[in-house]
């Protein structure tokens, strides 16, 4: 009787056991989670996994071990009395390689500039339009595409430092009726005026990078379902791969590849926020847009979101 209630107990939890040679094992959901073994010598129940709590006590009853985690307590009955003894297992060093770094994926901004500075057109006896290099923000898109990361973690898997590389592709469109054409053709950086043609639709500089950053990511503890409040900061290099500038009107569009004596090389320090596969984040541009004295003094910022790991 005694054994068919157990047994009906077992349906009800959805419990199974099995009992083979001198270990008896108990499931919940095909997961064991109580297995005890005896073996002549000791009787020994474990719960859970190797992390979980172990209890082994010997044939004579002398000495009980429990383990809880990597503590252990020995409960020792000797000709003195009763005594307990804990220590505690070395920690192993495993290497889960949990830690999933967010730089790979897609990235969207908008492109604005921190600091602008057109004095060196002061000395030109040409009237220019002032400020010509303001932008219409609502169109001046960054679309970063990132393919490749990679990471470099502590055990313990909660902060790493991340590289990797991407392309980005930055858009600054004018607010006023112009482009840009170096003067001469070899000349400083000039604004050329379009407002002669008819309903002019967008002006804009287009600029291509191969970016790579190295940045340090650390996961917080806060959660949100099953994902983790991540930081990371640090800089992104970029070397400019390509640039030209285009504008449609009605009368047509037109579009003229040059390197508008723009730096080669540039570097923006970074700072990011997000959880899971969503994060924002701010490029603040430390090199300006153009060489020293070979056009206006322009440092980008760029603010947006990106989708790490799409």
């Amino acid at each position: 009787m005694k054994r068919i209630f157990t047994i009906l107990i077992c349906l009800i939890l959805g419990i199974s056991m099995n009992a083979q040679n001198d270990t008896t094992e108990v499931k919940v959901m095909k997961k064991n989670v109580v297995t005890v073994l005896e073996d002549g010598e000791k009787t020994q129940v474990k719960v859970g996994n190797n992390k979980g709590i172990e209890i082994i006590t010997d044939d004579m009853g002398d000495t009980t071990h429990i383990r809880v985690g990597r503590r252990n307590f020995k409960v020792i009955d000797g000709s003195k009395g009763t005594f307990l003894q804990i220590d505690k297992e070395e920690k192993k060093k495993e290497w889960t390689g949990s830690f999933n770094p967010h730089w790979a994926g897609l990235e969207f901004g908008m492109n604005m500039y921190s600091q602008t500075d057109y004095s060196l057109y002061n000395q030109l006896n040409t009237v220019i339009p002032p400020n010509f290099m303001d932008l219409h923000y609502g169109k001046s898109i960054t679309v970063n595409l990132n393919f490749a990361e990679w990471a470099f973690k502590n055990e313990a898997n909660n902060f790493g430092l991340v590289t990797g590389l991407g392309f980005s592709f930055m858009d600054f469109t004018f607010d006023q009726p112009i482009t840009i054409e170096k003067q001469d053709g070899v000349g400083i950086v000039m604004p050329r005026d379009l407002s002669h043609l008819s309903r002019l639709k967008k002006s804009k500089l287009n600029v291509s990078y191969l970016t790579a950053p190295l940045m340090f990511e650390v996961k917080t503890p806060l959660r949100m379902g099953g994902s983790r409040l991540y930081l990371a900061g640090g800089v992104i290099g970029g070397v400019n791969i390509g640039s030209h500038t285009k504008y449609k009107s009605d009368e047509g569009k037109e579009k003229t590849r040059s390197n508008f004596n723009l730096n080669q090389f540039k570097y923006d320090l970074t700072g990011r926020i997000g959880f899971g596969d969503f994060c924002v984040f701010i490029n603040y541009g430390m090199t300006p847009l153009f060489k020293n004295d070979r056009g206006p003094e322009l440092h980008p910022v760029t603010v947006g979101f990106s989708f790490p790991n799409i």
